[in-house]
C-alpha cells in the first residue's frame, strides 16, 4: 500500500530531503505496538546505477549509499508518525551511529527489497530524544542489509 496522498503530502513536509532521495517507495505499515515500520524500495529507477560498470563478479547492485539513506527516511517515518517528532513542530534530527552494519547478498537491480525498521530502544535526555533501531533489508527471501543504528531528535525553533 503505498502512503495515502494526505499522508505522503504531510511526509514532504516534515522529510529533511525531496522525494527523490527517500528511496522508500511504499509503506507497507506503521506498527507503534511493535514500534515498527515496513515499506519497499524499487530497484529499478536509483541513482548511482547508471554509473555502475557491470564487471564479472560485480553485477549492477543497489549501492551501499542508497542503503543508508534509506535507513534514514524509515528512521524518520517512525519519528514522525509513533513518536509525534514533527519538522514543522520545530524537531530535527540526525543520523548518530551506525554498529555492526553487514551486508549478506548483492541487492540485485529488479527484484523490491523489502525493508524493515524496529525501533528497541528510546530515551529522552536534556530535551533530545535519542532512538536506536534495527534495520533489516530482504529481496525474494534472502537478507541483504543488517544494521544497528541511532539518532538523535533535538526540538529548535518551529519551521
Amino acid at each position: 500500500m503505498a502512503l495515502p496522498d494526505d499522508v505522503l503530502a504531510d511526509f514532504e513536509q516534515q522529510a529533511m530531503y525531496d522525494r527523490s532521495a527517500w528511496f522508500v517507495d511504499e509503506v507497507l505499515e506503521i506498527v507503534p505496538e511493535t514500534h515498527t515500520v515496513r515499506a519497499l524500495m524499487h530497484t529499478t529507477h536509483l541513482p548511482f546505477v547508471d554509473a555502475q560498470r557491470d564487471l564479472p563478479g560485480h553485477p549492477r547492485h543497489v549501492p551501499a549509499a542508497i542503503a543508508i539513506q534509506a535507513t534514514g527516511t524509515l528512521g524518520l517515518l517512525y519519528a514522525t508518525y509513533v513518536l509525534g517528532l514533527r519538522a514543522t513542530d520545530g524537531w530535527s534530527g540526525f543520523g548518530t551511529k551506525i554498529e555492526g552494519a553487514r551486508w549478506g547478498s548483492l541487492a540485485r537491480i529488479g527484484p523490491p527489497v523489502e525493508m524493515r525498521c524496529t525501533c528497541v530502544k528510546t530515551r529522552e535526555l536534556r530535551g533530545t530524544r535519542f532512538c536506536w533501531f534495527g534495520f533489516e533489508f530482504v529481496q525474494e527471501d534472502a537478507w541483504v542489509y543488517r544494521s544497528r543504528q541511532s539518532a538523535a531528535w533535538r526540538r529548535v525553533a518551529p519551521a
